[in-house]
């Protein structure tokens, strides 16, 4: 929906520069073009999918954009369908509109409420990695189907241990709750192992630190701050068994704590009384070949070309149905770390233990 009324506003924006003497119908006859973008995710038992139309008319593109109606269909039939390896129907779930209120709106469109398609959160729907799904819409006004199907990234520990997405290092250790330790030393690295997914294709770590906060006034605070510059990284191929790692040293982590903890805003952060340092996580997020490609399609240019190939999976229609998953591997930090950051980083006003 976005890059086809940027395609419209920019033909506007050329007849600006026409003689005036000649005068232009722009719009052209009028056609139903169906957007769809859904991502199906294995660790999910709620799912939701985006529908809307393509919009084009007389006057400005800013009002249509700003308006619901110009987007939105009535009255659709939607279906999740579960496909054997045939594309044999083996289960189907309906979907039905929902209206979700955390769009952002400093954006052109409507906001913030959206209307998107879901199996209900009252209905789990528990996706199996075996089988193929494919999204079936038909819109009754128009007589018109649109589909599009998607394998589902691995990531079952029924399956063999080559076809999942796990994750190797860090290691859990023995007995216990896994704890991890970052040392001051600039020798120390940390590793960040793990086996990529059948169907899986684009990998990106993160890394969460948890943490509460309490303020002057006694309130208590959970935050987290997510560490995510770290390089993509991309399988040779979607059939899953290669191993895959990032290094990086441990004194980055403490860096990045100190760049990312406090409050831009000295007020705020001055009503903070003390922190406590509860969990770093790991988490590798993987996408599929399809999305994969879309990704690489869709995100920021690194030069002055900005011509974009149109790509789509959508039949009879246009926009994205593919799949992801993630992975997380979760640790309590080490006596040792809550040392370093309570006695090396005392204005991050970190406690040595929780009490």
């Amino acid at each position: 929906m976005n890059k086809f009324s940027l395609i419209i506003a920019g033909i506007f924006g050329a007849l600006l520069f026409q003689s005036c003497e000649t005068d232009f119908d722009v719009t052209a006859e009028w056609q139903d073009i169906t957007i769809v973008y859904g991502l199906l995710n294995t660790n999910d038992s709620v799912h939701e999918i985006k529908i809307n139309k393509a919009f084009l008319g007389d006057g400005s593109l800013i009002e249509y954009a700003a308006n619901e109606d110009s987007a939105l269909y009535e009255n659709l039939d939607v279906k999740l369908q579960e496909l054997n390896k045939d594309s044999t129907v083996i289960d189907e779930f309906p979907l039905d509109t929902t209206v979700i209120h955390n769009k952002d709106t400093a954006g052109a469109f409507f906001a913030p409420d959206q209307v998107i398609y879901t199996t209900g959160r009252d209905n789990k729907v528990f996706l199996d990695d075996d089988y193929l799904y494919r999204l079936k819409i038909y819109i009754p006004a128009r007589d018109k189907t649109v589909t599009a199907t998607t394998g589902l990234v691995y990531n079952n520990d029924n399956h063999f241990s080559e076809d999942n997405l796990t994750i190797d290092k860090p290691s859990l250790g023995g007995f216990g709750e896994p704890t991890i330790y970052f040392s001051m030393n600039e020798d120390f690295y940390q590793t960040v192992k793990w086996n990529t997914a059948k169907n899986g294709r684009r990998y990106q770590l993160e890394i969460h630190f948890r943490f509460q906060e309490r303020t002057q006034n006694g309130d208590i605070k959970k935050r987290t701050i997510t560490w995510s510059s770290f390089d993509l990284k991309q399988s040779r191929s979607s059939e899953g068994g290669e191993t895959m790692e990032i290094r990086f040293p441990h004194t980055k982590f403490y860096k990045f704590v100190a760049d990312n903890v406090p409050y831009e805003n000295q007020e705020k952060e001055d009503e903070v009384s003390l922190r406590i340092a509860k969990k770093i996580d790991f988490e590798i997020s993987v996408a599929s070949d399809v999305f994969d490609t879309y990704m690489q399609i869709y995100e920021p240019s690194q030069g002055i070309v900005e011509y974009r190939p149109e790509f789509s999976n959508v039949e009879n229609g246009m926009g994205l149905f593919a799949s992801r998953t993630s992975k997380t591997r979760s640790f309590v930090p080490s006596i040792n770390v809550k040392d370093i950051l309570n006695e090396e980083y005392t204005l991050l006003k970190f406690q040595k233990v929780d009490n």
